[in-house]
């Protein structure tokens, strides 16, 4: 499973504060989880927004979530917990954010068997064997990270999970 995020640190925080990213909208998140690690943190994933309403639509796709909530960065209340959260061992936060990067690029092309086939069986592409599949770009909802997959003029946004199980 592949985990593309990058950890929230501190440093962040002021960005997103001068960019008036002040909701952050909390979620379990599973990718990061590490079979061989020995670690018992809750592995939190980090989404920002500008618009109190599109955070709160976020919160709302995932209120079944134990861990779904809104820290806002205006009120020190919330913002003293998630320094706490960030401060302790209780918890590992992922940012949503994906830096594409030679790692990155090599990891999604460990992928290309299982594009392939998840294009074999669900598009009707037509691909022949020195026809090349490309990355249009990698972006996250929600929570859940997409790829776009483009061939020749063709375009199709995938859940990447959906590769994942091919």
């Amino acid at each position: 499973m592949m985990q593309p995020f990058v950890l929230f640190e501190k440093k962040y925080l002021d960005k997103l504060i001068q960019l008036n990213k002040m909701y952050l909208v909390i979620q379990s998140y599973s990718r990061a989880y590490d079979h061989f690690a020995n670690h018992t943190a809750v592995d939190l994933l980090i989404t920002d927004y500008d618009d109190p309403g599109l955070a709160g639509m976020h919160l709302n796709a995932v209120k079944k979530d134990k861990y779904a909530s809104i820290i806002r960065l205006d009120r020190d209340a919330h913002k003293t917990k998630l320094l706490e959260m960030m401060a302790g061992n209780q918890y590992r936060l992922f940012w949503s954010v994906v830096l594409i990067n030679a790692d990155t690029k090599k990891r999604l092309e460990a992928y290309k068997d299982k594009i392939r086939k998840y294009i074999d069986t669900s598009t009707n592409w037509q691909i022949k064997g020195n026809d090349a599949v490309n990355f249009e770009g990698i972006e996250v909802t929600f929570g859940e990270l997409f790829v776009t997959l483009k061939w020749r003029t063709q375009k199709r946004r995938v859940k990447f999970e959906e590769i994942e199980k091919s």
